[in-house]
């Protein structure tokens, strides 16, 4: 048996890589990637906080530490669809975990060019998976983490469900309307409308992950040695909000607030959004499931302001600093997503926000240095030339 895992070289992808290896130790786990995430932060001038070593020398790390010998990786572009469908048609993956994308919004947002990059990567390699296993008439389970920011900013509860709808005396059911703020954000929505399109015209078994935004630095199998590491960013461009305030604290930079900081919007951890995607394979559920991944929703300044105690309880003292916000979205505004079917995966959180902040600053104060040397990519150009 195969289980596929795509973008085996980014920040979950990784972490997902080993876990799949540990859980499933007499499956073959494909990571493929081609490593353009690397090549994009260093386009933007930057770096992972934590060095990230070379794909063979992480595959010898895990056959060291965990005694396996059951990953493979394969250097591959999923745009290309001839090389796709070769894989899928000779390696019949059971499972496909679907990772990779270019994930950022502010790099979709940079001009023409990085908008249309953003959506011809992310949409064309979910639907060459998609067509692939449709045309090997596989019973492959196609699993993706798209992105709760889809959703936007609504003014009614956000549901998982199919949403019951009345307009005119008649109802019917619909997918939640998408308010996605960015290019990436709506490459994402096309991806999720896809999924539940190849599962009306084909059956497709599909489990589409929307994850909150992912914070943290360890996994089980991460804190082994330094070698089995995932990236962690903390540019504009490529830096989760709380990753980066993370990091902001750490070099002693002001904590930089977008506007009045109202921004709501839903936290998870990495260990935690590991262990959902892995109750997700394990589930193998039939049909079309759309599931909310997030554990805790708070707001930008209520981040920086939980980041801001946590540095003081270890030493690191630092102000925060409300800046012009560069992004045209709500700063003010209702936000009430459930989650309720993560839990009915049989998931049980390692990591809360509260608990994983002290460890995160550990972690990342051993790589001050490199973190210092690009601290002018915290904020974004047209913020950096007025502070």
């Amino acid at each position: 048996m195969t289980i596929l895992l795509t973008g085996c070289d980014g920040y979950q992808g990784w972490p997902m890589l080993m876990r799949l290896g540990v859980k499933y130790p007499d499956e073959k786990i494909i990571g493929v990637d081609n490593f353009t995430r690397r090549h994009w932060v260093a386009e933007v001038g930057s770096w992972s906080a934590i060095p990230i070593y070379p794909m063979d020398e992480r595959i010898e790390s895990f056959k060291e530490f965990f005694k396996l010998n059951n990953l493979e990786f394969r250097y591959m572009d999923l745009r290309n669809w001839s090389v796709v469908d070769n894989l899928i048609r000779e390696e019949e993956p059971r499972t496909i975990v679907h990772y990779a994308a270019q994930p950022s919004a502010p790099y979709s947002m940079i001009d023409a060019e990085h908008a249309i990059d953003t959506q011809m990567n992310n949409v064309k390699s979910t639907l060459n998976l998609i067509h692939s296993i449709n045309k090997n008439n596989l019973d492959t389970f196609l699993i993706e983490t798209t992105t709760m920011g889809v959703y936007g900013t609504p003014n009614i509860d956000i549901t998982d469900e199919l949403l019951p709808v009345e307009f005119r005396g008649r109802k019917d059911t619909l997918p939640f309307p998408a308010q996605a703020g960015s290019w990436y954000h709506w490459s994402k929505v096309h991806d999720a409308n896809n999924l539940l399109f190849a599962y009306r015209v084909y059956g497709m078994n599909v489990i589409d992950l929307r994850l909150g935004i992912v914070h943290g630095i360890r996994t089980e199998e991460s804190e082994r040695d330094k070698s089995l590491a995932t990236r962690f960013d903390f540019d504009f461009w490529f830096g989760t909000l709380f990753n980066r305030f993370a990091a902001q604290c750490v070099a002693g930079f002001p904590l930089t607030i977008y506007g009045e900081g109202g921004q709501t919007r839903g936290y998870i951890s990495l260990e935690d959004t590991i262990r959902v995607t892995e109750l997700a394979v394990e589930a193998e559920k039939k049909g079309y499931n759309l599931i909310n991944t997030f554990l805790e929703t708070a707001s930008v300044k209520m981040v920086a302001e939980k980041i801001q105690e946590a540095g003081k309880n270890i030493g690191l003292n630092v102000e925060l600093k409300s800046v012009p916000n560069p992004r045209k979205e709500a700063e003010k505004h209702y936000y009430n997503p459930s989650n309720e079917k993560m839990f009915n995966l049989g998931f049980k959180s390692k990591y809360d926000l509260i608990s994983s902040l002290e460890v995160v600053l550990k972690d990342l104060s051993e790589y001050k240095e490199r973190i210092v040397v690009k601290k002018d990519k915290f904020l974004p150009k047209v913020l950096r030339e007025k502070l």
